[in-house]
């Protein structure tokens, strides 16, 4: 292995944090849209619509509310993920929990490198369980987009033939 380079538990550690990242920013744009739809959906909410358009609305604004509620469980941080069995010198938060940053130098030279390489794997596994979790409420928060959209095409032509 090259000292220029990383190791590869590093980049695999690296990799799963981009994933998350991904999944974070697709999130955000999913929020932008479902925003939109409820938005439009209370534009449009008038007395003089037919109650079939408004009947349409209903299930245009419960699809794109529960993907707005999918997507800030994707962007909000997940409990419940397993614990590092101590304190190591990858995480920030573990890093920052030293006295100060002599104590954190000390502690990351005086680590065996093979140590080191455990804790990175460790931490790789919970952001794996990190991205795993992301990419699945995405999923869903991604279905309810495009049937939040079907829907409003057809309250969209709708509104066009009862006009």
């Amino acid at each position: 292995m090259s000292a220029d380079r990383p190791s590869p538990a590093f980049e695999i550690l690296s990799y799963n944090q981009q994933l998350i990242q991904f999944a974070d920013a697709k999130a955000g744009n999913l929020i932008v849209i479902n925003s939109l739809f409820v938005a439009a959906a209370q534009a449009n909410h008038s007395s003089s619509h037919p109650l079939l358009l408004k009947l349409v609305q209903l299930p245009l604004v419960l699809a794109a509310g529960l993907a707005l509620a999918l997507c800030l469980l994707v962007i909000m941080n997940l409990a419940g993920l397993p614990k590092t069995p101590r304190k190591d010198c990858i995480f920030f938060g573990d890093i920052a929990s030293r006295k100060n940053m002599n104590q954190f130098v000390q502690d990351f030279t005086n680590c065996p490198e093979e140590q080191h390489r455990e804790d990175t794997l460790r931490r790789t596994y919970i952001l794996a369980l990190i991205a795993s979790r992301k990419f699945s409420l995405y999923g869903w928060a991604q279905m309810l987009t495009a049937a939040a959209a079907l829907i409003w095409l057809a309250h969209s032509a709708l509104s066009v033939i009862l006009s």
